[in-house]
């Protein structure tokens, strides 16, 4: 059975999909508004480019304007820019002299692990481009991040949805699959190979992304993920896991010739292990679901794991 992770659902709630290029997919212009509304209203709506999403709102009945940028940079964190400011109708300007940008990073089970303000008071410009679709660039004067990128119109949010991160995994059938998808040469665990002390090892889900694959198991109480990627993943480099967390025990392993790194809360009990064959990054994390959030891999589980991962 799949574990649900509450930030991915958040993801998956997006309004709708980004493209993979600098510009998005094809759109609708939206209808333009009634006269003596608040210019902006022919622009409100969510515009898209790559990872990023921006929101434009209408903040009063004169020419106030608000804008909310949310860009994702991996699969557990994100940044977030906000700023409301003026739009002028003549040139389809809209200028902000307050900007906000956070960055968070989350925990696997969705909870926001840190926030932290980059800076306040940032200015800058977003000009938008009427036509069908409807476009937008951003001229951001603090770090110039936009520079190059076209938005496009995706659409209206619907109250009650948010925009977040476009959800990076896709879930595949096969260790094969999920190699393929990850663009990697190879992807094997020990399915239906291994026994731990936990018992039989058999993968209920594989999932990829671009640089990354990964095989989630369930056993009645623990569930364990093990994980490969190359330099290029969405991780960074030498620990793939996406286990942020800080353990009271950390030591090295040697198994089978690897020098394995390993994470917990009982001394000796493994509950991350890391790793490194040449490019490529390894991981396994497990994780109590019956209320033992201590739980770790002991050397003997390791060392039945470790001989059939590549």
């Amino acid at each position: 059975m799949k574990k649900a992770v509450k930030m991915l659902s958040i993801m998956m709630a997006m309004l709708m999909v980004l493209s993979l290029g600098l510009t998005a997919c094809g759109s609708k212009a939206v209808e333009p508004a009634d006269d003596g509304q608040n210019p902006v209203m022919n622009f409100i709506g969510n515009y898209a480019c790559d990872r990023a999403n921006i929101m434009i709102g209408a903040t009063d009945e004169g020419n106030g304007a608000s804008a909310t940028v949310t860009w994702g940079s991996s699969a557990w964190e994100n940044s977030v820019w906000t700023m409301t400011g003026t739009f002028d109708a003549e040139t389809l300007q809209f200028e902000y002299h307050d900007c906000v940008r956070t960055d968070y990073k989350y925990k696997e089970d969705g909870d926001v692990e840190s926030q932290e303000e980059v800076f306040t008071g940032g200015h800058g410009f977003m000009t938008f481009t009427d036509g069908d679709p409807l476009t937008l660039t951003w001229q951001e004067d603090q770090e110039h991040i936009a520079d190059g990128m076209v938005f496009e119109y995706t659409g209206i949010v619907p109250e009650g949805e948010e925009v977040g991160m476009i959800n990076p995994w896709s879930d595949v059938d096969s260790a094969e699959a999920a190699a393929e998808g990850a663009g990697l040469d190879l992807f094997m665990v020990p399915d239906g190979e291994a026994v731990i002390s936990l018992g039989e090892v058999n993968v209920d889900q594989y999932r990829c992304m671009k640089g990354m694959a990964e095989a989630r198991i369930e056993f009645p109480a623990v569930s364990m993920n093990i994980r490969k990627g190359d330099k290029s993943g969405e991780m960074a480099e030498g620990d793939i896991s996406g286990d942020y967390g800080e353990y009271k025990y950390d030591w090295i392993q040697n198994i089978k010739g690897l020098e394995l790194k390993c994470f917990g809360n009982r001394e000796g009990d493994a509950t991350k292990t890391i790793w490194s064959v040449d490019d490529m990054d390894y991981s396994i994390t497990v994780q109590g679901l019956g209320g033992d959030t201590d739980y770790g891999l002991s050397p003997d589980d390791l060392n039945s794991l470790i001989n059939g991962i590549q």
